[in-house]
């Protein structure tokens, strides 16, 4: 069966409809009014009310059905022959005709049926897009009044109430609007016939058109190609549609594009930057050869200059491909690196790219720093290939690495160690001080060897600090700031020597010496020896807590931290100067009267005279009344410890002993009186 297309077109009003009819009936040929179905399209967006101006709003053009019988037009089921015509329509169609996705669809449907046998075909751009190639093309127009008064004749024989004024001014805004539209305009092809019915009579017109045809490709009605001669019970069935999925076959390859065979009314176009992901490929005849099958989508169908366009796609199956691929990486955690491409509205994370792949990163697993551009490091946690998704997260990955990095740290750090950290955090009862990876816990109270009430006192968070390490357990880490700082004793006895005078604060009072504070932390023995010259002296009451004290450093003990003190030494010691012996006979000056005995002090030191040492043994009353504070008596000196400071008199002896010698020299002067007697010895005495 031969396909010989004829393609009329012409502006409104220039009798095309009408003329076609005839001339198809003539030839037998199937006549296909285009403009019928535009106007179609029209009367259902009017009923719709949807906005004509708006190319979203054309989306029920999947959802209607078309269909000619017995010379009438069908929408939907419905005869709309005459509702078509009517003005509401006849104003808009223009609007409808000039949408793009009305004209591609459109397209569509016209390049089907004009493949159906022998057609003619008629509107405003059949033989300069639709059918390029046709067989015949012929180009019928009248002047601008004549058409008006066919169309307003046509109106009123319908039993329209319209003015021809009105009817001529529409045509004259039908012809500016067709003509200037940036989608297929209302032009006369280039080898298109021309022909003026101005002043012709339908008859005429289809008489030379018929001739025109017979003419151009002879006589060509057969038996066969009467089979079809009407558009009765034909319907335009649904074609390839945007996002649609199909295999297609490579029909030819540029560097830059390649077409493939889809069956459909043209070759499908791929373009290198929609075949492949690699952004380093420059050419597809690296990729693809001509008889190659290639699955691709739908991405775009429109008119080109000449003919129609199918544009496809593989970024898609591609990414989806890429997807499926994914899945290992999130079971084996696997690190991959991204680029930050754009941030989600409402703050709800970021867009990130691997490999040509979009995917996406919550804020909640976003670094705390994350820009436009960024490179990150990270693991997927979810793919779902289904819906092309998957969940990117830079913060479990910096988590995990830091964990790892932890550990590896932990197994490095002992105790006793001395290291250097930051303090990154306070609490009212300790600090943590964190090195690479690891935190260490350092308490109040290894902060300072002196107590601290307050840790901000003391330390601030971005504070470098040494600490050593004290404990080690359970993957914590416990730290001595005060280890590794010189103790207050070790402080103290820098600034100060043996044999330095010092004073200090009695903090305690112990049985064998006084606890001095000389500085905060720092005590010395006061030990009960060093604390006079007198060793009876009675410290325990003469010293109160709190009582200061001078004292000198006698001894220092560095190993132990021990300091000595002594309060003798900065004393006079009066013994230092006491040269006597037991026998030498003192004067004594009697400074108290005990019950004991004379207390006197003599040589410049203190001494003490008994009470049996004081009167003869047959001597009667008290010493008082003998005696009193302030006499001064001669004593012989009857025991002296000069380290102990006891130096014991007697007057008593003393007196015994002159006694004695008393009579010992009167012996001696009168040993050669033999004839003295006992009388005479004693009679100075006796009188």
């Amino acid at each position: 069966m031969s396909n010989i297309q004829v393609a009329i077109d012409g502006p409104a009003g220039s009798g095309k409809s009408s003329i076609c009819k005839i001339v198809a009936k003539e030839l037998n040929f199937t006549h296909i009014d285009t403009g019928a179905m535009f106007r179609a399209i029209t009367l259902y967006a009017l009923r719709e009310k949807v906005d004509l101006t708006v190319e979203n709003s054309y989306d029920f053009l999947d959802d209607i059905r078309l269909s000619y019988q017995d010379n009438k037009i069908y929408l939907n089921g419905e005869d709309v022959s005459q509702e078509i015509r009517e003005s509401d329509v006849t104003k808009n169609v223009s609007q409808v005709s000039k949408m793009k996705v009305v004209r591609d669809r459109m397209l569509i449907w016209e390049r089907e049926l004009a493949s159906q046998g022998n057609i003619l075909m008629d509107g405003r751009d059949i033989g300069s897009v639709v059918l390029p190639k046709a067989d015949v093309k012929i180009y019928l127009t009248a002047s601008v009044e004549a058409r008006a008064k066919r169309r307003y004749d046509e109106l009123i024989a319908k039993g329209q109430d319209v003015k021809f004024e009105d009817v001529l001014n529409d045509i004259k805004v039908r012809d500016e609007k067709d003509s200037t539209r940036a989608i297929a305009p209302l032009k006369m092809a280039s080898d298109a016939i021309l022909v003026d019915t101005t002043n012709m009579t339908i008859a005429e017109v289809c008489a030379q058109i018929i001739k025109i045809v017979k003419n151009k490709v002879g006589s060509i009605m057969s038996q066969e190609e009467k089979e079809i001669t009407s558009m009765d019970e034909v319907e335009f069935g649904k074609r390839l549609r945007k996002g649609q999925v199909v295999t297609g076959t490579v029909v030819a390859v540029e560097d830059n594009v390649c077409y493939l065979d889809l069956h459909d009314f043209t070759e499908g176009q791929i373009y290198l930057d929609h075949f492949t992901l690699d952004k380093t490929q420059t050419s597809l005849k690296h990729l693809v050869s001509v008889g190659d099958e290639v699955q691709v989508e739908i991405t775009e169908i429109k008119e080109g200059e000449v003919s129609g366009e199918i544009l496809c796609s593989r970024l898609r199956l591609l990414r989806a491909e890429k997807f499926n691929s994914l899945e290992p990486l999130v079971t084996d955690k696997t690190p991959i690196k991204v680029k930050v491409v754009s941030k989600v509205k409402d703050n709800k994370g970021y867009q990130v790219n691997y490999e040509g792949i979009n995917l996406f990163m919550p804020q909640s697993q976003a670094p705390k720093k994350c820009e436009i551009g960024m490179e990150l490091e990270g693991i997927l946690l979810e793919v779902n290939p289904e819906k092309a998704r998957a969940i990117f997260s830079a913060r479990e990955y910096e988590n995990s690495m830091f964990e790892a990095n932890k550990q590896a740290e932990l197994a490095t750090i002992h105790e006793g160690d001395v290291l250097e950290g930051t303090v990154v955090k306070i609490l009212p009862f300790a600090c943590f001080v964190k090195f690479n990876y690891v935190q260490a816990m350092l308490r109040l109270s290894e902060i300072s060897h002196t107590f601290i009430n307050k840790i901000e006192d003391v330390l601030k968070v971005g504070d470098k600090v040494t600490v050593k390490v004290i404990s080690v357990k359970n993957d914590k880490v416990v730290v001595s700031r005060k280890a590794v700082l010189p103790t207050p004793f070790a402080l103290y006895v820098a600034e100060h020597k043996v044999g330095e005078k010092v004073t200090g604060k009695v903090v305690n009072k112990l049985p064998y010496g006084i606890l001095v504070e000389l500085a905060p932390n720092v005590k010395g023995l006061l030990h009960q020896s060093e604390y006079s010259w007198n060793p009876n002296d009675n410290y325990q009451a003469y010293v109160k807590v709190d009582d200061e004290i001078e004292v000198i450093i006698s001894n220092i003990d560095v190993e132990k931290e021990r300091i000595s003190l002594s309060r003798k030494a900065m004393l006079d010691n009066p013994w230092s100067r006491v040269k006597a012996k037991v026998g030498d006979v003192c004067d004594c000056k009697i400074t108290e009267i005990t019950e004991d005995g004379l207390k006197v002090e003599t040589l410049g030191v203190d001494g003490f005279i008994p009470t049996a040492a004081v009167l003869a043994k047959d001597a009667k009353g008290k010493l008082e009344d003998f005696y009193a504070v302030g006499d001064e008596v001669k004593a012989i000196i009857t025991e002296i410890k000069p380290r102990e400071w006891v130096l014991r008199l007697s007057i008593r002896r003393l007196k015994s002993l002159e006694e004695k010698a008393e009579m010992q020299k009167y012996l001696d002067e009168n040993q050669d009186n033999s004839n003295v007697t006992l009388g005479d010895m004693f009679k100075d005495i006796l009188k």
